[in-house]
């Protein structure tokens, strides 16, 4: 099998500091030609401030003989400055790894993991798109699913899958391509786990590096997959969607009428994984009766893929 390479290209990471998946993807593409901009502001996941680490971080990319500039900022407000340092340096760009991230309060939360990855892809994208296949990964994670005692955590990430879903759509007119993943690594916030067990468990079995492998085949110019998201850890990648029941229908619209179909409702036994808004409006009506589909037909609205990123 032919080697993936990114020769020529340019990629902006966020959050890669000394230890984690942003130095894995890092040096996963660098090892493969690519030029990286790391980024880190220095907020550790105790809510507190550090030293950012794009230094050592450049360091080492450069020591393993790839090429790498430090630009550190804040993903919200400095998004712009972090993309226009990138194109001083290496003149073009062509991936962003929306990866920062850190602990504190709901807002703190919602701020750098969501807004930032907006923030810094709004900047990027007119870069992105005049290279043709401009690709984006953002990092997500399974507190999607529901984290306890961290609510702003879980409404940020979640709020990634509709990001990148979002993101995809908008950049199929120039070529760009985004998906989400969620990863599963040893990292400087697994290692923060207080057990010893578990801290064994992710050292052995989920090497950073087996995330940024998947990582790395996302972003290549020849992957044509785009708006989905992943788990990944360990060597296993599994596809995450946002799916409907087949559901019930009922001409009496009144509570009561509920209480004998919400088992309906409720049954898994199919489902519709929808890609968009009005992807999933068009299946839901197709799922009402006869006049009401025909009466979609005439009223359905063709949704507008030329938009542009807003803010």
């Amino acid at each position: 099998m032919e080697e993936l390479r990114f020769d020529g290209q340019v990629a902006l990471i966020t959050g890669v500091s000394t230890f984690g998946l942003g130095l894995a993807y890092a040096t996963q593409l660098a090892e493969r030609g690519c030029a990286i901009a790391v980024n880190d502001l220095g907020r550790d996941w105790a809510g507190g401030t550090s030293e950012p680490g794009t230094a050592e971080a450049v360091r080492t990319i450069t020591d393993g003989g790839g090429t790498a500039v430090g630009v550190s900022g804040d993903v919200v407000s400095d998004a712009d400055d972090i993309v226009h340092r990138t194109l001083d340096s290496f003149g073009r760009l062509d991936i962003v790894i929306n990866n920062a991230g850190a602990g504190g309060d709901f807002d703190t939360l919602v701020d750098v993991h969501l807004r930032g990855a907006h923030r810094i892809t709004e900047a990027a994208w007119p870069h992105l798109a005049e290279t043709g296949a401009g690709r984006i990964l953002n990092i997500s994670s399974n507190g999607s699913f529901g984290a306890p005692a961290m609510p702003g955590y879980a409404a940020a990430k979640g709020g990634i899958l509709s990001l990148t879903r979002t993101q995809a759509i908008l950049g199929r007119r120039d070529g760009i391509r985004s998906n989400a993943i969620l990863p599963a690594a040893w990292t400087r916030s697994t290692a923060g786990i207080d057990n010893t067990e578990f801290a064994e468990f992710m050292r052995t079995h989920f090497p950073a590096r087996a995330v940024a492998a998947f990582a790395a085949y996302l972003l290549h110019t020849e992957t044509v997959v785009s708006g989905e998201s992943f788990t990944v850890g360990g060597g296993l990648v599994s596809r995450v969607v946002q799916a409907e029941t087949q559901g019930a229908l009922s001409g009496d619209h009144n509570p009561e009428a509920w209480s004998t179909l919400i088992d309906d409702v409720m049954a898994d036994s199919s489902m519709t994984v929808s890609t968009s808004m009005w992807s999933q409006l068009d299946a839901f009506v197709g799922r009402m009766g006869e006049n009401v589909r025909a009466d979609w037909e005439t009223a359905r609205i063709q949704p507008d893929t030329d938009a542009k990123v807003a803010s």
